[in-house]
């Protein structure tokens, strides 16, 4: 950076006598890890330098957002930051560039043009040589053009890394947090699922049950009486942690229209859109896509689809929405 055009800034703040308590801001994204140069020591670093080289500016505290999107600002470390800035602790925020802060070009715009200055906050970034007590024409131009250009990286990213997991998914690649009632992570291939053969065999008597006619709200009280865990509870325990939640009706309907029982995968039930921040976008049912022999299989097909024509001839309509199944279904 040149020194020259620092040194502009200083000669050029409004308040030249005031000396501002300042806190750095520096925030790393999962997509930014394999960036040259936006490691959050580096962020420090550079913003460490800054400080100490003008005269006016006081350093109280980093807040450091690690591994934090830049598409909304609920963040825990800039809400913290906020919480001094109310409190009158922090009166300066340097980052080390306008992506650092958001990429949120709205967000990004509300913040420079009204929150900070409601505030009286100064806000400097030094990469885009911005600094709010300066006043200059280009910065009606400049602030708005750069946060644009973050924005539309963050959806491209975003769209890259949907991409990316689609193609997995019709791979057969079990991308979700946890298997369904009934299967477990491969040791040797931890993205394929694997029988777990102790829940195999609850939910091969919850489909014979279903067979011979018995209500889900029974299925589920008989399940409940012989004390069988539920997937809440076998997880939990994992944790070392207790949990006494029971079998319902609605998870004995969800277990019954799950396809994952016949080896199946169900890919784009919903989408997340990364660059609104994760927001789940639901896909209507008749774009979803099965795709099949991704695993071994605990119910046979002819039993599937009995039990299927049963539950439809009654109405009985699957919570897709809690779904004891990966998310991708």
């Amino acid at each position: 950076m040149a020194r020259k055009s620092r040194k502009n800034l200083e000669h050029e703040v409004i308040q030249e006598s005031m000396h501002y308590h300042t806190g750095i801001y520096a925030r790393l994204s999962v997509e930014d890890t394999l960036s040259e140069g936006r490691s959050i020591e580096n962020q420090i670093l550079i913003g460490r330098r800054f400080i100490e080289e003008q005269k006016d500016l006081i350093f109280v505290e980093s807040y450091i957002d690690n591994g934090q999107t830049g598409t909304h600002f609920n963040r825990p470390a800039f809400l913290r930051l906020m919480e001094d800035v109310e409190a009158g602790r922090i009166q300066c925020i340097v980052v080390k560039d306008f992506s650092r802060f958001g990429r949120n070009y709205l967000k990004v715009g509300e913040y420079l043009e009204n929150i900070f200055p409601s505030k009286n906050v100064r806000f400097i970034s030094i990469n885009d040589y911005f600094d709010s007590n300066v006043k200059g024409k280009q910065d009606d131009f400049i602030v708005p053009l750069k946060s644009i250009l973050h924005d539309s990286y963050a959806k491209d990213i975003s769209k890259k890394v949907s991409t990316s997991i689609d193609v997995k998914k019709r791979n057969g690649i079990f991308m979700s947090g946890k298997p369904p009632y009934g299967y477990i992570r491969s040791k040797t291939h931890p993205y394929h699922l694997v029988i777990q053969r102790e829940q195999a065999v609850v939910i091969e008597k919850i489909y014979r049950w279903r067979l011979e006619g018995v209500g889900v709200s029974i299925i589920a009280d008989r399940l409940n009486d012989m004390r069988i865990p539920t997937w809440s509870k076998l997880y939990l325990k994992q944790s070392g942690k207790t949990n006494k939640s029971l079998w319902h009706g609605s998870t004995i309907t969800n277990i019954l229209r799950n396809p994952c029982y016949l080896g199946c995968l169900v890919e784009r039930k919903t989408e997340k859109v990364l660059y609104k921040g994760s927001v789940t976008k639901v896909i209507p049912e008749e774009e979803w896509n099965v795709i099949e022999h991704t695993h071994e299989p605990i119910i046979p097909p002819e039993i599937f689809f009995q039990v299927q024509t049963i539950m439809n001839q009654r109405g009985e309509i699957i919570d897709s929405e809690n779904w004891d199944i990966p998310t991708s279904f």
